[in-house]
């Protein structure tokens, strides 16, 4: 991922730097830079998740492998129902970062052969997708500490 996040940053700055050569620096040039630049903040602020998610699926995996230990540990424990939400946790858990892992193959930091107002709707379009998955980022995160909380 670091090799991915290496080259997204690369073409970012080839892209921009091309970007005001060609438009000589214009209001939408730059507001096309301010909505790609958002796009990426919002991916690096929930990017860091992703490893957490990966443990808490190894954990996920742990605790139902020991499931009959639980059960003698705590007696009352539903280990049928405590299977199914452990089980449901890890593929949303999945899911997110399989999310995340295809809107980053699929981001063009530099779109082309598309006008201004072309790479402007992509852009924006692009930023909404990326605050979706901050959004369900969030949720699997909450969701994931609340459940894990009681082993």
């Amino acid at each position: 991922m670091c090799n991915l996040m290496k080259k997204l940053m690369l073409h970012l700055g080839t892209a921009a730097s091309l970007m005001f050569a060609c438009n000589g620096g214009s209001q939408e040039a730059a507001e096309i830079e301010q909505l790609r630049n958002e796009a990426i903040a919002v991916h690096d602020e929930i990017m860091p998740e992703v490893s957490a998610f990966d443990r808490n699926t190894v954990r996920i995996d742990s605790l139902l492998a020991s499931l009959p230990q639980l059960k003698a540990a705590y007696p009352d424990l539903d280990t049928t129902q405590t299977r199914t939400e452990l089980t449901a946790l890890k593929t949303r858990l999945e899911q997110a970062t399989d999310a995340m892992m295809e809107w980053m193959t699929n981001f063009d930091v530099a779109p082309q052969d598309k006008s201004n107002a072309e790479i402007k709707a992509y852009y924006e379009e692009e930023v909404e997708k990326v605050k979706d998955l901050r959004q369900l980022f969030e949720e699997v995160a909450k969701e994931s500490t609340d459940k894990l909380a009681q082993f």
